[in-house]
């Protein structure tokens, strides 16, 4: 009996497509974790984070990008995400330390995430996204959660003209179709 070799696959089979100038690619993570501050656990938080990421916590709505490929952003009172990317040289291990203080699940499989980037960015987004994300407003380092068409999205701006976008893996296809449609239209 042979061994069944396994495959990882992702949400968009690591597509990517330059169009009207603006690269499009799916961003690749091994995991997605989401750190649930139990009430009253903050300070405790706060440490292990620091311990564990070498940065602050950070505030609702701003991230940190460490050394190892790793970002974290906080989109709520009580709520982190930690994206550690495919490149990252983080000991996984290190995450068990996490459950001590946080209430740990891992989401990798429920999300999917598009980079786009290029000179013309911004008029793709403001064409499916209801932020404001001029500089002044949507800083470098910022995230929200969003609508866009009719998809939830947590928008991440990396650089001035380079975002992650996050979606339900459940709705790559469409999440895909709405950002083709609209850097066709820009």
């Amino acid at each position: 009996m042979s061994n069944p070799v396994l495959k990882i696959t992702t949400p968009l089979n690591g597509y990517t497509k330059t169009i009207n100038g603006l690269k499009i690619e799916e961003y690749q993570f091994d995991n997605l974790i989401s750190l649930a501050i139990p009430l009253k656990g903050e300070r405790k938080c706060k440490l292990n984070f620091k311990e564990t990421f070498g940065g602050s916590m950070p505030n609702i709505e701003k991230s940190i990008v460490n050394k190892s490929g790793i970002f974290g952003f906080r989109t709520g009172l009580d709520l982190l995400l930690v994206c550690i990317a495919s490149n990252s040289s983080f000991p996984r291990k290190t995450l068990i330390s996490l459950k001590q203080s946080f209430y740990v699940t891992d989401q990798t499989g429920g999300w999917c995430a598009i980079r786009v980037q290029g000179e013309r960015v911004l008029k793709m987004l403001e064409r499916i996204c209801p932020l404001n994300l001029s500089l002044e407003v949507f800083a470098i380092g910022d995230v929200k959660r969003t609508v866009m068409d009719h998809l939830n999205v947590i928008i991440f701006r990396v650089t001035e003209k380079s975002f992650i976008l996050f979606s339900a893996s459940s709705s790559s296809g469409s999440f895909l179709k709405s950002i083709e449609t609209s850097s066709r239209n820009i």
